[in-house]
């Protein structure tokens, strides 16, 4: 695991580093500071927001910046009192975090299907296309540890008090984190005379995350609910039929596609523009990679495993944003890491099957981290 974690990481930092190095970046979006110094290249988009949230905090773009939950900038804010900057400390805790997600998802993987299948498992998920994200000064690596870690402590350690903790730190770095009570609750059902009713309580715990940052907005802001707004006041999400969004990312898909063919208008273009548009091709991609786990999950997983996969990456299909459909799905579904559980279980039949998984995966994830170090769009 160990093995997996450096080669991968130092695959992403290695790639991120040439591609900032020789391509040109793509011009600022929006009006947010673009982090300083070292590894600044790590904290584009909402890296820039987690990055000024850390320094600055929420009062400096409010209400918006209450879309962003407070852990993982605390935890950066921590680090630069040391010295060095957010895009440095962004990274060093997501590297950090990385290595815990994988160590967890090694050993729920290990416990449900084996060695062979927990091995594939880190390595699908620590060279998907888009784990350059476990790298960035994003909070992916930190949910999924959190995540994971509450998975975990409940299959290997049987620890709800351990799971409703970690749960807890994980509704405070995003809201998705409270979707962790349906494979908790599901195990606490499974097995409620292991547990009992003081497990069942200590799975309070993990809204409690959610309820204790509203009660630092009421007290900070006055309202503890600004945030929930954020999704349809600044970025214009708004609930959907899911037919229609996956109309609207059909004709998005067609219009964007033509982009994947100009590689010099992505990757050399002053504008994030093309990056933007081909995203939407990219989407429908990812959408049908997962669709077709998931409907395998239901037989290779748990119950609450399953459902905690599609609800956690729901998000771009039931709220779409107005011009870019699905945007974001490809970075929600490591998040939903019971899919890579199912990849695991797929490829550790045939050492083949997964070199060429792999050499795809990571061939595609390089491209990735090229574009967004360079400003431009991923996911």
């Amino acid at each position: 695991m160990l093995a997996v974690f450096a080669a991968s990481r130092l695959f992403f930092l290695g790639v991120g580093a040439l591609a900032a190095a020789v391509l040109p970046q793509a011009e600022p979006a929006g009006t947010l500071l673009e982090p300083e110094g070292a590894l600044g290249y790590w904290a584009h988009w909402d890296g820039a927001w987690y990055s000024e949230i850390a320094t600055e905090g929420y009062a400096e773009r409010y209400p918006a910046s209450t879309a962003f939950f407070p852990l993982y900038p605390m935890l950066v804010r921590l680090g630069t009192a040391l010295g060095g900057g957010p895009a440095l400390w962004g990274v060093v805790v997501s590297l950090a975090a990385t290595f815990f997600a994988l160590y967890f998802v090694y050993g729920i993987a290990e416990k449900l299907h084996g060695a062979r299948a927990a091995r594939a498992a880190t390595l699908s998920l620590a060279f998907f296309p888009t784990a350059l994200f476990l790298n960035a000064a994003y909070t992916e690596a930190l949910f999924l540890a959190l995540t994971t870690g509450s998975v975990w402590a409940v299959y290997a350690r049987r620890s709800l008090l351990l799971a409703g903790l970690l749960g807890l730190a994980a509704a405070t770095t995003r809201n998705l984190g409270v979707l962790l009570l349906i494979p908790l609750l599901y195990e606490w059902f499974r097995h409620r005379r292991e547990f009992g009713l003081p497990g069942l309580a200590s799975l309070a715990l993990v809204p409690a995350g959610l309820a204790g940052y509203g009660a630092f907005l009421w007290a900070r802001f006055g309202d503890p609910l600004v945030t929930v707004r954020q999704q349809e006041e600044h970025w214009g999400r708004t609930l959907q039929s899911p037919l229609a969004t996956l109309g609207d990312a059909w004709t998005a898909a067609g219009e964007g596609a033509r982009y994947l063919l100009e590689s010099s208008s992505l990757f050399l273009g002053s504008s994030a523009g093309p990056s933007l548009a081909a995203s939407n091709a990219l989407n429908l991609g990812f959408l049908a990679v997962f669709a077709v786990l998931i409907s395998l999950s239901l037989f290779l997983l748990p119950p609450g495993l399953s459902l905690y996969a599609l609800a956690a990456t729901l998000l771009p299909v039931l709220a779409p944003s107005p011009l870019f459909p699905l945007m974001s799905l490809p970075r929600f579904m490591l998040a939903a890491f019971p899919l890579f559980l199912v990849l695991g279980y797929l490829l550790s039949g045939s050492r083949t099957a997964l070199g060429l998984w792999l050499l795809g995966s990571a061939t595609a994830g390089a491209a990735l981290t090229a574009l967004f170090v360079t400003g431009r769009w991923v996911a």
